[in-house]
């Protein structure tokens, strides 16, 4: 498998196995940005005779092992990332640990608060921003329902519905 890769990591294109031979000559080729992973040998199991099912052994005694076929290594092109160009892996994106859902009372006084990444672009109701600092905090004096999306990168872009309901 051929991974095409930007300066941030992100992951731009993929090339499934098998590639053809001058495909991947012509991609290693490229000064930076391409990740070669090729398959991998399935894990060693202790050979059988075909016919009887028995287990196999080397002349001193040892057990045959052998790999019987390859694996396809795995990337997503949506949830992995190379998060530092030119190790020979990719890496699932973070996370974002904050909950779908948030409910605030609508008195401004009433006030939630997020740990997010510094600076953190954020979207609330598509008006987007980039915040600093590292936290996020979350109040109305009108109830309403707003949306906050979090898209900072590497992290998985994280949508939040926030719901600020009337003082009772």
């Amino acid at each position: 498998m051929i991974v095409e890769y930007d300066e941030k990591g992100q992951i731009t294109h993929i090339i499934s196995d098998p590639v053809h031979e001058t495909v991947l000559e012509m991609m290693l080729a490229k000064e930076s940005g391409v990740l070669n992973l090729p398959p991998l040998p399935t894990p060693l199991e202790h050979e059988k005779d075909w016919d009887t099912g028995e287990l196999r052994y080397n002349e001193d005694g040892s057990p045959k092992m052998v790999s019987n076929g390859k694996i396809s290594q795995n990337c997503d092109i949506l949830t992995d990332y190379v998060a530092n160009p030119g190790d020979d892996h990719v890496t699932p994106r973070p996370v974002l640990d904050l909950p779908d859902e948030i409910s605030i009372i609508a008195d401004g006084v009433d006030i939630k608060t997020l740990s997010i990444p510094d600076p953190c672009d954020v979207r609330l109701d598509g008006e987007p921003m980039t915040l600093t600092g590292g936290t996020l905090e979350l109040s109305s004096d009108m109830p309403a329902e707003y949306t906050l999306e979090l898209l900072q990168w590497p992290y998985i872009a994280k949508t939040i519905k926030v719901t600020a309901h009337a003082p009772e």
